[in-house]
């Protein structure tokens, strides 16, 4: 059997032997070079727009000016007090949010009170999995046995649905 969602690809399975002699499994791809490489300088390029957007916004909390920040500062035309002034009204725009939803949180409560008359399921017998109809009884208490199984083609058969 293969893999779920990839029918057609070849994987390959290498047993990892954990130091508390625990046995895994690590299942690895073929990726080209090329993506790698492409992987690689984006994560690195993602990681310099952060840094330098962190660097932007702190720089005008903290009243420090390097030649860099002040280079992109006068480029986008915006000052310090611009960048304070919008990070004050995001705090403030996420304060009328989350005192909102909070109130909405405590008018449910008082108006329905508390919900746990929810119960969790009990565990799936296997009686209710074979009345599904979708493995036969064999194959399925060869599923529950073995630890690895490998079929030649899938064993769960089709929904029919009506029409």
């Amino acid at each position: 059997m293969e893999f779920p969602g990839q029918r057609n690809k070849e994987q390959f399975v290498e047993k990892i032997e954990k130091e508390d002699s625990r046995e895994k499994f690590l299942i690895k791809s073929k990726q080209s070079v090329i993506h790698k490489v492409f992987t690689f300088v984006f994560s690195i390029a993602m990681w310099c727009y952060i840094f330098i957007v962190f660097n932007f916004f702190i720089s005008a909390c903290l009243y420090h000016n390097s030649y860099f920040m002040r280079l992109l500062k006068i480029s986008f035309k915006i000052s310090n007090n611009d960048i304070r002034r919008f990070l004050a009204m995001t705090f403030i725009i996420f304060l009328i949010f989350f005192v909102s939803l909070l109130s909405w949180k405590y008018y449910n409560k008082a108006r329905f009170g508390k919900l746990n008359r929810r119960s969790r399921p009990g565990d799936t017998t296997d009686k209710e999995i074979c009345d599904l109809k979708l493995v036969d009884a064999i194959t399925y208490e060869r599923l529950k046995k073995e630890k690895v199984v490998i079929f030649e083609k899938n064993p769960i058969k089709e929904i029919e649905l009506p029409s």
